[in-house]
């Protein structure tokens, strides 16, 4: 019985250690979609759940690429297993609006981002998802030279298309610069380090 009491207050305790925790978004800024590797609508049309790896990996459809690099129709898109770990709740056929971060390998997103299950007309009752798409809307008519503030200073460089290109250079808080990064179409190609 004591080893049984033991248990189940570890249990509960780590369940709450690990539960996810996350604020909801913010009103969404120039720097947080320009500085976005994925953005669009679409339909989920396979899940595989892997209780190994403990990740859930959706294969969508694309159906409005509001930031989508090159002609891509669908993507996979990885999250935890569980919401408990900030694992989205993807089923197949369902709609949504998806931000989504590359890796390099693969592309996943979390209950932490923008990310929003869509009704199947849609739309959703989240205010924010309309205050998204008039934002989104705006930011993707931006061209030209661009200043942005970052976590640590400022960014400055051209969009095209709401796409980051060409030269970016990055000044820390003294305005000094620390590093240049080129991109086509939003995709990072290389970056340096001013020394």
């Amino acid at each position: 019985m004591k080893y049984c009491t033991l248990f189940l207050l570890f249990f509960v305790f780590s369940a709450q250690i690990f539960a996810c925790s996350c604020r909801p978004p913010l009103a969404m800024t120039d720097i947080e979609f320009f500085n976005a590797d994925l953005v669009f609508i679409g339909k989920i049309t396979y899940v595989n759940a892997d209780e190994e790896t403990y990740k859930r990996t959706a294969t969508f459809e694309i159906i409005n690429p509001l930031k989508v690099v090159g002609d891509m129709k669908t993507i996979d898109i990885v999250t935890p297993y569980q919401s408990a770990t900030c694992g989205l709740t993807f089923l197949e056929g369902q709609l949504w609006y998806i931000w989504a971060s590359n890796d390099g390998t693969m592309y996943s997103s979390n209950i932490c981002t923008r990310s929003l299950r869509l009704e199947e007309d849609g739309t959703s009752a989240v205010p924010r998802y309309q205050e998204d798409m008039l934002a989104i809307a705006q930011f993707k008519q931006q061209n030209g030279k661009q200043n942005f503030d970052t976590n640590t200073g400022t960014g400055t460089g051209k969009i095209r298309n709401g796409f980051k290109e060409g030269c970016w250079k990055y000044y820390n808080q003294d305005g000094v610069l620390e590093k240049k990064c080129k991109f086509r179409k939003g995709v990072e190609k290389k970056c340096k380090t001013i020394e």
